[in-house]
C-alpha cells in the first residue's frame, strides 16, 4: 500500500523517476523509530537529457533514514541518508559540456551544483559495483568496477576501484585504493581529506600518486607525492592540456597540490635523457587560456634532449597500449589519437632539420617561466659548455619569446632574445643576439686558433620548421676576432706557399699572430653573402667571397690569400668550396694555377732554375687594402662599444651638469 506513494514522493523530491521493486519481489518497510526499507531492487532514473540510462540501479538494498532528516529534506535541505547497503550497484554518471550532471538532483530551475547537493550519506556499503562515466567537461570516458565499505569510522572504511577508458583522447587505465569516498562526494568545505593511492597509465605516460583527496567532484582537491614517467614530456602534457616540448624518455618525482582549476607542483627531480631538472610551477586553468608560471632549474641540460622541440632527431614513439575490451561499453568515447611517427631530420642529402613545429600547441596556453641552467652541453665533444644560462620564457597568445638571455661561454657573454610568432600557419621568428669576449682556444679545444671573438646577430624569417625558417632568413651577422693567433701552416697551405710550408714541416708549426679578423654577413631570403670577410696576419690576408644558400644548402665560397712577403715557391690560387652542407667539395681554381705552371714548364725546358721565376710571389697591394678594411671594421665596433658605455646627457644628472658649466 505504501510502496507507490513512497516512489511518487521520492521521485518528486529528486525530480527523477524512482522505482522500488514490488509485486512478488521483497519490499519491506519498517516505520518504528525511523524508516527502514528492504527491497530486492532500487532504481533512480536519469535526467531527461541523459543517454546512459538509469543513474543508479541497486540490488539487495537496505535503506535507513531518520524522521528528522526527512522533515529537513521536506523543508528544502539535502536528503541525509543514515545508511545505504547494497550487494550490487551499477552507476551511470554523465556530465554535459554546459555543466549539467546526472548527480545533480532537484528542480530543473535550481542553480547547477557540482556535488551531491541533493543527497548526503552517513554510511554507504557496496559489495560489488560497476560504473560508466561520460564527463564532457573533463573529456573523461571510462568503465570501471569498485568495492566500498564506508561509514562513521573512517579507520574501517575502504574503497578499491579499477577503471579503463579515455581521458582527453588518450587511453586510460587506472587503479585506486582509499579509505573513504564519502568526503569526495560532498561540497562541504569542512569535509575531511582522505588518504588515497592512485596509479594510472595515460596514453604512454604513467603516474603513481600517494596522498589525500578532498571533494573530488567539486574543488577536485589533491595533495600528495607523485612519480611520473613517459616517452616524452609532450606525451605527458597532451592529456592535461599542457604544452611541453618533445623530448627523450623522462622520469619525474615531486609534490602536487590541486584546488579547483589551480595546480601547483614542486618537481624534486626530473631526468630527461641525460638532463637533470627541478623547479616549482603553477598551472591555472581558471582563465579562458590556461597559464603556466614558475621557475625551472637544471644542474645540467643536454641540448640533444630538447632537440626534437626545435626539429632535430627524435626517437621513434611506438603505438599506444591497448585500453582493454571494456572500452566498447563507453558511450560517446572520443576516437583514439593517431600513432606518432619518427621525426624527420631532413630531406635526402640535407642537413638542416625540417621536422614541422607543433604551432597550434603554442596557442593552447600562456606561460611565464624563468630558466636557470647551471651547465648547457651541446653534445659536441670539442665544444665547451655554456655555464651558466639564464633566460625567461614568455608564451602569450601564441607568441613565444626567450628574453633576457644571459649566457656565459668560454669567458665570453651572450645576451639578447629570440622570438617566435606562432599565431599564423607559418611561424615568424626574430633573433637578436650579442656575443662579447669569447676565447676561441677555450671554446674550440684542439683548434689551431686563439683570441677573442665578438659577434652581433640580427636575423628574421618565416617557416613551419627550422629548415624553412633558415631558408627565408634575412638580416645581418657581424663577427670580429682580435688578440688572436692562427696556425702558420694553415695560412701558408691556404695560399699554397710551397717554400714556407716545407720550412714549417721541417722546423714545426708555430702560432701566427692575427692583426685583425672581421666578417659582415648579409642574409636575404636564405642567401648569405659576405659584404666582407677577412683575416689579416703579418704574412698574408685571407679574404672570402661568394655565398651560401640556406634554402638549397649549397656552398659557393672562394678563398683568396694575398701574401705580404716574398716567397720563391708560391702556387697562389683561390680555393673553391662548393657542394652542399652535407657533402662539401674543396678544390683549387685551375685558371690562376695554370697561368703559373705553364710558363714554369716552358722555362724549365730552357733552364731548370728558370722554372722558379713564375713561382716567385712578391706580395701585392690587395693584402694591404684588405688589412686596412679589417681595421676600419674593428674601429667601428670599438666606437659602438664606447657609444653604449657613454651616459645619456638627458638622463644622467652628472653629465648634464658638466654640459651646463
Amino acid at each position: 500500500m505504501l510502496r507507490r506513494p513512497a516512489e511518487d514522493w521520492t521521485s518528486q523530491r529528486l525530480n527523477r523517476q524512482v522505482s522500488f521493486a514490488g509485486g512478488g519481489a521483497r519490499w519491506r518497510l519498517h516505520l518504528l523509530g525511523g524508516v527502514k526499507l528492504q527491497l530486492d531492487q532500487m532504481e533512480v532514473g536519469a535526467p531527461e537529457w541523459s543517454t546512459l540510462g538509469s543513474t543508479l540501479v541497486a540490488q539487495d538494498v537496505t535503506l535507513k533514514l531518520h524522521y528528522a532528516d526527512l522533515f529537513a529534506f521536506r523543508r528544502g535541505q539535502p536528503l541525509r541518508i543514515k545508511s545505504l547497503e547494497a550487494a550490487n550497484v551499477a552507476l551511470r554518471i554523465q556530465r554535459l559540456a554546459d555543466g549539467r550532471a546526472s548527480w545533480q538532483f532537484g528542480p530543473p530551475d535550481a542553480a547547477p551544483s557540482h556535488g551531491f547537493d541533493g543527497v548526503r550519506f552517513e554510511q554507504f556499503s557496496v559489495g560489488k559495483g560497476s560504473a560508466i562515466v561520460d564527463d564532457r567537461v573533463s573529456a573523461l570516458s571510462m568503465v570501471g568496477d569498485f568495492e566500498m565499505q564506508d561509514g562513521f569510522d573512517l579507520r574501517d572504511a575502504k574503497l578499491v576501484a579499477h577503471a579503463e577508458g579515455r581521458y582527453r583522447a588518450a587511453p586510460l587505465r587506472a587503479s585506486l585504493q582509499s579509505g573513504s569516498a564519502l568526503p569526495w562526494l560532498s561540497s562541504d568545505p569542512k569535509a575531511p581529506a582522505v588518504p588515497v593511492v592512485f596509479k594510472v597509465e595515460l596514453g604512454q605516460a604513467g603516474l603513481d600518486f600517494r596522498g589525500t583527496v578532498r571533494d573530488l567532484l567539486a574543488t577536485q582537491g589533491l595533495d600528495g607525492d607523485y612519480a611520473l614517467r613517459g616517452p616524452s614530456l609532450a606525451a605527458a602534457g597532451q592529456p592535461l592540456g599542457v604544452t611541453l616540448p618533445t623530448t627523450p624518455p623522462f622520469t619525474m618525482r615531486g609534490h602536487l597540490l590541486r584546488s579547483g582549476p589551480r595546480w601547483t607542483t614542486q618537481v624534486h627531480q626530473a631526468t630527461v635523457g641525460r638532463s637533470v631538472l627541478k623547479g616549482e610551477f603553477v598551472f591555472d586553468r581558471s582563465q579562458a587560456v590556461p597559464m603556466l608560471s614558475g621557475q625551472l632549474q637544471s644542474p645540467i641540460l643536454w641540448l640533444a634532449d630538447l632537440g626534437p622541440a626545435i626539429g632535430t632527431r627524435s626517437t621513434v614513439i611506438g603505438p599506444a597500449p591497448k585500453a582493454g575490451l571494456g572500452l566498447k561499453k563507453v558511450v560517446a568515447m572520443a576516437p583514439p589519437p593517431g600513432q606518432p611517427t619518427a621525426a624527420r631530420t631532413a630531406g635526402p642529402g640535407r642537413v638542416l632539420p625540417d621536422r614541422p613545429f607543433d604551432l597550434p600547441s603554442l596557442r593552447a596556453m600562456n606561460a611565464d617561466v624563468r630558466m636557470d641552467i647551471t651547465r648547457l652541453e651541446s653534445g659536441v665533444e670539442r665544444l665547451e659548455s655554456i655555464a651558466p644560462l639564464r633566460t625567461r620564457l614568455i608564451l602569450q597568445d601564441g607568441v613565444l619569446t626567450l628574453q633576457d638571455i644571459d649566457a656565459r661561454l668560454a669567458q665570453g657573454r651572450i645576451t639578447g632574445r629570440i622570438k617566435v610568432d606562432g599565431t599564423q600557419p607559418s611561424a615568424k621568428w626574430d633573433t637578436r643576439l650579442s656575443l662579447r669576449g669569447l676565447k676561441l682556444e677555450q671554446w674550440l679545444s684542439a683548434a689551431p686558433v686563439t683570441g677573442r671573438l665578438a659577434a652581433e646577430l640580427d636575423l628574421q624569417g618565416r617557416g613551419r620548421s627550422t629548415a624553412e625558417m633558415l631558408a627565408s632568413a634575412s638580416g645581418r651577422a657581424q663577427l670580429f676576432w682580435n688578440r688572436g693567433t692562427v696556425s702558420h701552416k694553415l695560412i701558408e697551405e691556404s695560399g699554397i706557399d710551397v717554400a714556407q710550408t716545407l720550412g714549417l714541416m721541417i722546423k714545426g708549426d708555430d702560432a701566427l699572430p692575427v692583426d685583425c679578423a672581421a666578417a659582415d654577413l648579409r642574409a636575404s631570403e636564405g642567401m648569405v653573402r659576405p659584404a666582407f670577410m677577412l683575416v689579416d696576419t703579418k704574412d698574408s690576408a685571407l679574404r672570402v667571397d661568394g655565398g651560401v644558400s640556406l634554402a638549397t644548402e649549397r656552398l659557393g665560397l672562394t678563398l683568396h690569400v694575398a701574401p705580404k712577403d716574398i716567397s720563391p715557391l708560391a702556387l697562389r690560387t683561390p680555393i673553391q668550396i662548393n657542394g652542399t652542407f652535407g657533402k662539401p667539395d674543396i678544390s683549387l681554381q685551375k685558371g690562376p694555377l695554370v697561368r703559373r705552371l705553364v710558363p714554369a714548364a716552358a722555362l724549365a725546358a730552357i733552364n731548370p732554375l728558370a722554372a722558379l721565376l713564375p713561382l716567385i710571389d712578391t706580395g701585392d697591394k690587395q693584402a694591404r687594402a684588405d688589412a686596412e678594411q679589417c681595421q676600419v671594421a674593428l674601429r667601428g665596433l670599438d666606437l659602438a662599444r664606447q657609444a653604449e658605455a657613454q651616459p645619456d646627457p638627458k638622463t644622467d644628472p652628472k653629465t648634464a651638469a658638466v654640459g651646463q658649466r
